[in-house]
């Protein structure tokens, strides 16, 4: 704004002006484009992503000229209108943080892996791989800002992928293993310690393990056990219409991230289920897989022309699992999560125990909304191209909250 324009917003009285409610323009989905996928931020479901902010305009002769006045307003113009409007704006911190929770923002640089072997044939890495982008959050939000301004869903993230470079032991590389061929990617912000050991243990069962060409990998035939004695500890597991405890609680973490490695693979994955209800720590919903021993299981195709070698470990509080093998030229593309049939969590459920002073309670099961969500791959290999869907229901879930009543008088 010219400064002489400036000058006169403070010298005489209001002259009208108002404030007002910007059109409920709010697009229901934004979709965020990267080079090998797109990622679909439903905004009914994170409405955290989104906040109202005022801006301002001056009216003078018929125009409507943007001035930033922070949070104040002024009290006097030069026979100026004043106009406040409140438009959508994609909040940096929130966008930010969920990027992070679902793994996808990196900002380390980038590392080389050495895989070798030792004198019994044990698989030994050294180094962890990157695999995710780099982003540019202040570029995104704007032309993030700009699409719901305009109606627009589709947005191109300017990004830049970081991939790391891979040393092979030469017996290795004669069995195909060569090169990271996918990543799955997972966060467990919030676990309790005995969730953490749960997965740590289960992630080291498939640390090392070497999947052959055309071979099935079975989730569950690998983990073979959760007893305690490989250092599993009971922790909450969904059974039926409830949450308790067993030993191993929290592996679902585990099969959710080789599951995910699988998908941005383009493996077949013909054994899969999602979990009873939207579990928060498998963000992006759709994209996670429950297993119970002896009933539910995880399984997917080795189509590669090579072994598959796998590397799962854990990086504070995400869990990766890493294949290596052969790229053979394999595209892999999808999108999501579409989400539909959004139901509120049913009212709570509340149990009496006298083992709580009368009045005390305790949540010991959260709610949970229910909803539908569905992602689409696209796997093209040569002249041939695999469109498939994943779809997962979830149920909605009460809370369930014990209520004290006190100890009873014999």
């Amino acid at each position: 704004m010219k400064r002489w324009l400036f000058a006169l917003l403070f010298l005489l009285p209001l002259c009208g002006g108002g404030v007002y409610a910007a059109p409920e323009n709010l697009p229901e989905e934004l979709h965020l484009l990267f080079d090998d996928r797109t990622l679909t931020l439903d905004l009914d479901v994170q409405k955290n992503l989104i906040q109202r902010v005022p801006q301002h305009f001056l009216i003078w002769q018929g125009q409507r000229i943007p001035i930033d006045l922070g949070e104040t307003l002024p009290e006097k113009t030069l026979l100026m209108d004043l106009e406040t409007v409140f438009v959508f704006r994609v909040s940096p911190v929130a966008l930010q943080q969920y990027l992070e929770s679902i793994s996808i923002l990196r900002t380390d640089t980038q590392k080389t892996v050495e895989i070798q072997l030792d004198e019994t044939g044990k698989v030994l890495f050294e180094g962890t791989p990157n695999d995710g982008y780099e982003i540019n959050i202040e570029k995104l939000v704007h032309l993030l800002d700009r699409a719901i301004a305009s109606g627009k869903k589709n947005v191109r993230v300017p990004a830049k992928r970081i991939l790391s470079q891979v040393v092979v032991h030469p017996d290795l590389a004669a069995r195909g293993i060569e090169e990271i061929i996918a990543i799955g990617e997972s966060n467990f912000t919030g676990s309790s310690a005995a969730r953490r050991q749960n997965i740590r243990v289960a992630a080291a069962q498939f640390d090392g393990e070497i999947i052959p060409e055309g071979g099935w990998f079975s989730f569950n035939k690998i983990l073979g056990s959760v007893g305690e004695e490989k250092g599993f500890v009971r922790e909450l597991v969904i059974k039926g219409n409830k949450t308790e405890k067993e030993l191993g609680g929290g592996t679902c973490q585990v099969s959710t991230t080789a599951f995910r490695a699988a998908f941005r693979g383009g493996f077949p994955i013909p054994v899969r289920r999602n979990h009873s209800y939207a579990v928060p720590y498998y963000r992006p919903y759709g994209l996670d897989a429950t297993i119970y021993l002896g009933a539910q299981d995880l399984r997917f195709i080795n189509d590669s022309p090579g072994d598959i070698l796998i590397q799962a470990f854990v990086e504070d509080d995400d869990l990766f699992f890493v294949f290596y093998g052969t790229n053979d030229g394999r595209e892999v593309s999808f999108e999501g999560p579409f989400i539909s049939n959004y139901q509120n969590a049913p009212p709570p459920i509340v149990y009496e125990t006298e083992d709580l002073p009368a009045g005390e309670m305790i949540v010991f099961d959260q709610a949970h909304a229910g909803f539908r969500t569905e992602w689409f791959r696209w796997v093209k290999k040569g002249a041939s191209l695999r469109r498939e869907s994943f779809v997962s229901e979830y149920r909605p879930w009460p809370a369930k909250i014990q209520r004290g009543i006190g100890k009873k008088e014999d």
